[in-house]
């Protein structure tokens, strides 16, 4: 009897139509996790308007605006989590070359 095999074979997406999304500002996130998955919610919350300090004391919670949510698999956080992280340290050592290239001008 012949055996037979299967071959798995990984794809890469290629995102295309990617410049055509719209772009949200978002500066508040949500995570919560299920049994197998995470859920995300992006959001906005706008500056607080307060004419003086009274009116900062007495505010405790602020609206946020939900943008969107979505639900990924474990698999894909970590996914997520290790691209964030090689992408945040790149910038940042980017920035900190910046910066140090700004004060060796300073100085020079």
């Amino acid at each position: 009897m012949t055996e037979e095999r299967k071959t798995i074979k990984q794809f890469k997406p290629v995102f295309v139509g990617e410049s055509e999304l719209p772009a949200f500002f978002v500066n508040v996130l949500s995570v919560r996790a299920g049994l197998e998955e995470f859920f995300l919610t992006l959001g906005t919350v706008l500056p607080v308007e307060a004419k003086d300090i009274a009116d900062l004391e007495s505010i405790d919670t602020v609206e946020a605006r939900a943008l969107y949510r979505f639900a990924v698999t474990r698999t894909v956080m970590r996914q997520m989590i290790d691209l964030m992280e090689a992408v945040y340290n790149q910038q940042t050592e980017q920035i900190n070359l910046l910066r140090q290239s700004q004060v060796q001008e300073g100085e020079g």
